[in-house]
């Protein structure tokens, strides 16, 4: 064969030979969702629309689904999503309420939603595990409605739309630092996946990176830019900390800028009617990034804005800091933000210790 039909179509074997290697490995060390369980290998059926529904008011979870995300980025695992009529991350509750039923309904982000983790190892199942374990007089249930990627405003919207459906008896707000600015929503800004995309990794991935990179030099701002201040003394010096939040502020530093509370304000005089009318307890469960945890000092300026916040208004409230600072010689996080299965485990049943105490015996 003449060698200059050979040389092109060998380099085009090793071409397809190098782009299968790079698909098989993606779908090995990478983050994808598929719907369903994990039964085929050569059609991913990648879908992130299979779990997530952009609307008007935010971000919401499908209802009536079942998807697997498989080698989560931060757990490394294959973790089972599945969603109940209402788009909840847990089991159909029924139409009626019995007397000794006592509903806790969980609002909050992915730290909420747990989606690196099995339902039964996020905080809000060990909560529910842990008030029927110290109780005997109600069946308590803890309905898990966190989103990823969500912030305050979408939650309470996600109270008004759907959670008050199922009369719950304590609202529970699962408040992160970034919530007042939830992060911007990157995934809506890749569209919806064609077949293509959604049975290659590889070529999804390669898309993502085109349309990511377009998308920051049009916002001007690189939401993750303030990773570099790890490199700042933030463990010992408390300045160096405050020079980091500063950097962080479209992200979990957001709660250091004073512009962004009053969105916090807003959104809790919502709520504050909503039990007025509607007869629930609200408990705020205030979750601090990792720094605060492994800082030498003690820096919660967005706990005690948030603790006087909530004296104000009636409501009850958790701040978490203490009790994972007591902890801070386990591995807690996998992430800035994301507890693992331990601290899940610990902030769960920090939460029931306290509702024991105070709010199921107001």
């Amino acid at each position: 064969m003449n060698r200059k039909i050979l040389f092109p179509l060998g380099s085009l074997v090793l071409l397809v030979i190098l782009l299968i290697g790079l698909e098989i490995y993606l779908r090995l060390t990478t983050s994808y969702i598929v719907q369903g369980s994990n039964d085929g290998f050569l059609l991913t059926q990648s879908y992130p629309e299979a779990l997530i529904v952009d609307t008007p008011a935010g971000r919401r979870l499908v209802p009536n689904i079942k998807a697997t995300i498989l080698n989560h980025y931060l757990s490394h695992q294959n973790t089972v999503i599945e969603t109940n009529q209402l788009g909840f991350r847990d089991q159909d509750l029924g139409n009626d309420k019995r007397e000794r039923d006592l509903r806790i309904l969980a609002l909050g982000d992915s730290i909420t939603l747990g989606d690196y983790l099995q339902a039964n190892q996020v905080y809000v199942e060990r909560l529910e595990d842990y008030l029927n374990h110290f109780q005997s007089k109600k069946q308590i249930s803890v309905i898990n409605a966190g989103v990823v990627d969500i912030g305050i405003k979408e939650e309470v919207a996600i109270l008004q739309e759907k959670g008050l459906g199922i009369k719950p008896d304590i609202v529970l707000v699962a408040l992160y630092l970034n919530d007042s600015r939830p992060p911007w929503g990157f995934p809506q800004e890749v569209g919806h996946k064609g077949w293509l995309r959604r049975q290659s990794v590889l070529i999804n991935r390669l898309y993502e990176g085109l349309i990511w990179r377009e998308w920051i030099k049009q916002k001007g701002i690189d939401r993750f830019n303030w990773k570099g201040g790890e490199k700042l003394n933030w463990q010992q010096d408390r300045a160096a900390f405050l020079q980091f939040a500063k950097m962080a502020k479209y992200d979990w530093g957001a709660a250091w800028e004073e512009d962004s509370w009053p969105t916090v304000d807003e959104e809790f005089k919502k709520l504050h009617s909503l039990s007025q009318t509607n007869g629930f307890k609200v408990v705020v469960v205030a979750f601090p990034v990792i720094y605060q945890i492994n800082s030498d000092f003690l820096e919660n300026t967005p706990q005690r804005i948030l603790q006087q916040k909530t004296k104000d208004l009636g409501f009850y409230y958790i701040d978490l800091l203490p009790i994972l600072r007591e902890n801070r010689n386990q591995d807690l996080y996998f992430d800035w933000a994301h507890p693992k299965e331990f601290a899940n485990d610990l902030i769960g049943k920090y939460i029931a210790d306290f509702f024991i105490s105070s709010v199921l015996t107001e």
